[in-house]
């Protein structure tokens, strides 16, 4: 059943609240004759990735924390130390949080002081209780614990059940409708609860985004978007319905199926409540009136995306951000343009797309379609390097030149030979990629002296090869680990050199083999271009061969470290 409610204010309170996303909380009172102080605001922001048993990791709950609180920070006119995040956290740290925050409330009191509580909350549930890793923290207690926080107002968020675009379930009991439950368990007196959702559905994340949609929205809307009567002030109730009708256009052509937002209140006093004061902020961006495009602006040095929002031909739209770089993709009916600009402090900087750059856009199927791809960051070229060593092989080769009288030469510190790696990826299906790479292989030399000369046989070895590379993210976006197997061929080079005389003093023979390679390895992903990597693999390559029919391999155990680099900007 789909219920959302206008937020009445409270004559001296004013409060934001917000669910499944950033949320950005203030109490900040209508204008009266004679204003009442402002309450003090405080906030404890939870975000936990890992679920209980049977629950798979989520991709972007503790991400969605971190802009909450940003949010709050940067708009809301909340103080750093006053906004606490708490990032997979166990049911006692949550308790301690709320029971400290209790007491700072406690001693403003005593000084004539009002506040405000917001508490936040991004990660697994089930229907009486959310999960905080292999920890449960029951709403009963939760419920109990904010009752006794002595604020004139609490807020509750809650962000749990989520789903990504493709179906990707966020919790492992969506029978068991947690939003439901929680908003019936915990809606009282001077509490005010907001769900991502409605009765019977699931909250849903975004990979394009790479957030839950209400909270990407609910974010936008707080930046300045949803400032509907353009006074630099976004209000609960402006916030409450441009995230609800986003979220639900967002929503309503994936698999899992619409989404309502829901907000319930029981809450005396009549009025709007100012969320954010996007016209405070120092740097902005505008889109001008004339514009009419689908606008998604990104963090240049981060990746983030910090905004989408359709803009219609009509007055312009101020979004206020941090100072710094960014990227603007604009979707228009005659094309996709790439824009770079930067914010400065202090300075108002409009989108002019006469300067940006036409982009071809990715050939993709739409959603449900025969053929469709994954639309994150597929077709995407990286390029890689790394040092390690080789450890090199012993066989018939190199047992047939010790009979010979040659010994193997061993440098002072003993270690393998060193080993080189270039290479390119392509990915090219969600968790597949196909990679080139050139390589140096084992190397020996070994030495005998014969009659007081010495002669020097020097192996070495190099390679190329086609792979196909599976990978998969154990701490989405940062931490990965990966497979790979391949073929290609080897060049094999033999130096010999010989002191003897009648003998030519030095001799180069070149040989071709195949080669088989595979490897396993480990990501950690820095930022959205640079990822660093740590690898161990082995090759065959069998290329040096002497006359009697003895064979040498060049390959052997190999362990690499490494970084990859991931070339262009469009990840629309």
């Amino acid at each position: 059943m789909r219920r959302f409610l206008r937020h009445p204010l409270l004559s001296r309170l004013g409060l934001l609240c917000l669910a499944g996303g950033p949320c950005s909380l203030l109490s900040v009172p209508v204008a009266h004759a004679d204003p009442a102080p402002h309450p003090h605001p405080y906030a404890i922001v939870v975000g936990s990735n890992t679920g209980g048993a049977g629950q798979e990791p989520l991709r972007y709950a503790e991400d969605d924390a971190r802009r909450v609180a940003d949010v709050l920070r940067q708009l809301g006119h909340y103080e750093g130390a006053d906004v606490r995040v708490l990032l997979h956290p166990d049911a006692a740290h949550v308790l301690s949080a709320i029971d400290e925050v209790a007491g700072l409330v406690r001693g403003g009191i005593d000084h004539g002081e009002q506040a405000v509580v917001t508490f936040y909350y991004s990660g697994h549930a089930r229907a009486n209780a959310v999960n905080l890793g292999g920890d449960e923290l029951a709403l009963t207690t939760l419920r109990e614990k904010l009752r006794a926080v002595p604020s004139g107002l609490t807020i509750v968020v809650l962000d749990a059940c989520q789903s990504g675009a493709f179906s990707r379930i966020k919790g492992a009991e969506p029978a068991a409708d947690f939003t439901y439950n929680s908003v019936s368990a915990l809606t009282q007196k001077g509490l005010a609860v907001m769900a991502s959702s409605s009765s019977q559905e699931l909250s849903q994340e975004s990979d394009e985004l790479r957030s839950s949609y209400f909270t990407h929205h609910l974010t936008t809307a707080l930046r300045g978007a949803g400032d509907a009567d353009g006074d630099g002030r976004v209000s609960l109730d402006e916030a409450y319905r441009y995230a609800y009708r986003r979220t639900l256009v967002s929503t309503a052509r994936t698999q899992v199926g619409e989404q309502h937002v829901t907000l319930e209140t029981d809450l005396a006093g009549q009025g709007e409540v100012a969320v954010t004061f996007p016209a405070e902020a120092r740097s902005h961006l505008e889109l001008p009136g004339p514009l009419d495009a689908r606008v998604l602006v990104q963090h240049r040095p981060s990746g983030a995306v910090v905004a989408e929002l359709q803009k219609a031909p009509g007055p312009p739209i101020r979004l206020a951000f941090a100072a710094g770089p960014y990227d603007a993709i604009v979707r228009q009916k005659s094309g996709i343009l790439q824009c770079r600009f930067s914010l400065s402090d202090d300075a108002v900087t409009t989108l002019d797309t006469s300067g940006c750059t036409p982009v071809t856009p990715d050939h993709t199927t739409a959603k449900g379609e025969a053929g469709a791809r994954e639309p994150r960051e597929i077709d995407r070229w990286e390029i890689e390097g790394g040092i390690g060593f080789t450890s090199g092989t012993t066989d018939g080769y190199t047992d047939r030149l010790q009979e010979f009288g040659y010994d193997q030469q061993k440098d002072i510190l003993g270690l393998p030979r060193g080993r080189l790696a270039l290479g390119a990826s392509r990915k090219f299906m969600r968790h597949i990629a196909g990679v080139a790479q050139v390589m140096t292989l084992g190397g020996d030399t070994y030495e005998r002296s014969i009659a007081g000369s010495t002669d020097t046989t020097s192996l070495s070895a190099y390679g190329g090869a086609l792979y196909i590379r599976a990978f998969t993210d154990v701490a989405e976006p940062w931490l990965g680990v990966y497979g790979q197997a391949g073929a290609g061929m080897t060049l094999g080079v033999l130096d010999f050199k010989t002191q003897q005389t009648g003998v030519a003093p030095s001799t180069t023979t070149t040989y071709a083999g195949y080669l088989l390679s595979g490897a396993v390895g480990m990501t950690l992903r820095f930022d959205h271009y640079l990822t660093m990597f740590v690898q161990a693999g082995y090759d065959r390559a069998p290329a040096i061969n002497n006359l009697i029919g003895d064979t040498h391999d060049s390959g052997g155990l190999s362990g690499v470290l490494g970084a990859r680099w991931r070339l262009g900007d469009d990840r629309w």
